[in-house]
């Protein structure tokens, strides 16, 4: 079997043009991609020379900024050569980071001299750097969700024809921004101007604290549930952009002041919600182009177990539970944070994604059998899911 490495490099190795700069010759260029746990595309890039790293998109990043963390930095040989300021959305204030310039390479593209950020802490999932969209805004980003894909077209040759709608958006701190709208257990409507972000996985949308007390949502919902990072989840009627939407969609609140800085956005629009379409980013026109795919009628879900789980990279063969919520059938069954889940209806972990032990505890309405690790004893538990949600 080819691993992923060997066939990472070979997508760099294989004979092809030479790589393009920035004046390049109007013909799309089509980047390979993958689709991980939390639906984002990832696509692979190396950084002055390194290997193919597998990175995200982030079209709500802040900046054409590349970030990647500190020992992934170290271990590629690359180091600070000045010092700036980012936050991430659950952090009120900046923190010091390192920063540098790099050449970014993918297939058949170079693009020199990028600004990358050096961040102390890990990067959230599998990903190993985030790329900032607006390091390709010269082109139009296409995202196909179902292929997976990313296609980059050239602006000025760049028509659509198919059956999706635009949507306008506004550059404000270098995100773009477009309005929505949350349609609540009342019935009545409220809009929101949200950062269009393909860095927020998990959520249909984030929002900010400020927003959800000023419309009242945790009153307002169909229904309310505790969720891990100091957010909350609610269950709303509708989450729409003009005629495009979600019926009853789970959509998180922040409880606590966040977006890393003084001023709140109202939010963020979430991986939940751009699965669903073939998505354009067309940054010279302002727009965003939605064009529904084969999972646009999907239901939006909500865990069924109360358990939060991660992979430890020391512990190739379990997943942790990190967090049992109260009063869900986890915490009923006696599970416990730090148990390890080494099967899941006897399919070993070994051979699953943390996102594929997710979507097993999201089939409410079934019994998942568990076999569970706690110090030395090993047991099997019968977790009954329900609707938490």
């Amino acid at each position: 079997m080819v691993s992923r490495r060997t066939l990472l490099a070979s997508l760099f190795a294989a004979p092809c043009a030479a790589p393009r700069m920035l004046a390049a010759p109007a013909v799309p260029i089509m980047l390979p991609a993958r689709r991980n746990d939390f639906q984002q595309l990832l696509v692979p890039a190396r950084i002055d020379g390194s290997a193919p790293l597998w990175c995200e998109l982030d079209s709500g990043g802040g900046g054409a900024l590349v970030f990647i963390e500190a020992a992934k930095a170290a271990a590629i040989g690359i180091m600070p050569t000045s010092f700036g300021r980012s936050a991430g959305p659950l952090e009120s204030a900046p923190a010091v980071d390192g920063r540098t310039r790099v050449a970014l390479a993918f297939p058949g593209l170079k693009l020199p001299d990028q600004e990358l950020v050096i961040k102390a802490n890990p990067l959230s999932g599998d990903k190993e750097a985030s790329i900032g969209m607006l390091v390709l805004s010269r082109f139009v980003v296409e995202l196909d969700h179902d292929s997976p894909a990313v296609k980059l077209h050239e602006p000025e040759n760049f028509r659509y024809s198919g059956p999706g709608r635009a949507f306008p958006f506004t550059i404000e701190a270098n995100n773009p921004y477009t309005t929505a709208t949350l349609t609540l257990r009342d019935g009545k409507e409220v809009t929101a101007s949200l950062v269009i972000d393909t860095g927020a996985a998990g959520s249909i949308a984030y929002l900010s604290r400020s927003f959800a007390a000023e419309h009242r949502l945790a009153e307002r919902a169909i229904g309310s549930a505790p969720d891990s990072l100091g957010r909350k989840a609610c269950r709303l009627e509708r989450f729409a952009l003009g005629p495009l939407g979600v019926a009853r969609p789970v959509v998180h609140h922040f409880l606590e002041p966040g977006f890393g800085g003084k001023t709140e956005p109202d939010g963020m629009i979430g991986m939940e919600f751009l699965r669903r379409f073939r998505v354009f980013f067309d940054y010279a026109r302002s727009r965003m182009i939605l064009e529904p795919n084969s999972r646009y009628t999907e239901a939006s879900r909500f865990d069924a177990s109360g358990l939060r789980v991660h992979r430890v990279a020391a512990l190739p063969d379990a997943v942790r539970i990190y967090q049992v919520m109260p009063e869900t059938p986890a915490a009923e069954a006696g599970l416990q944070e730090t148990d390890l889940i080494m099967a899941v209806d006897d399919t070993p972990v070994q051979r699953m994604s943390p996102g594929m032990v997710q979507e097993a505890l999201a089939r409410e309405g079934r019994e998942c059998r568990l076999l569970i690790q706690r110090g030395y004893d090993v047991f099997v538990v019968e977790l009954k899911l329900r609707k938490l949600l």
